[in-house]
């Protein structure tokens, strides 16, 4: 009786530690980021856990397109 008490207490053990270790990685890591971000270092668009999103200010329904933009010319 005395071992299945003990095991049940080893087990909770591990997963408030896990839980805990867990947590204080992702509060490490997004302030790493933040300091990266501050000091505008480039090599965060390399890391695999940094999403990169494109935001425009267009009317709705615009589609974004690659290519080369439009250029005016003239008769000059």
């Amino acid at each position: 009786m005395v071992s299945q008490g003990l095991v049940e207490w080893g087990c909770a053990a591990l997963v408030v530690v896990s839980g805990l270790w867990y947590i204080s990685y992702e509060v490490f890591k997004r302030w790493t980021v933040g300091l990266r971000l501050t000091a505008r270092d480039e090599s965060l668009l390399d890391e695999g856990f940094v999403a990169v999103e494109t935001l425009t200010d267009a009317p709705e329904g615009s589609h974004i397109v690659e290519g080369l933009p439009a250029e005016i010319i003239s008769n000059d």
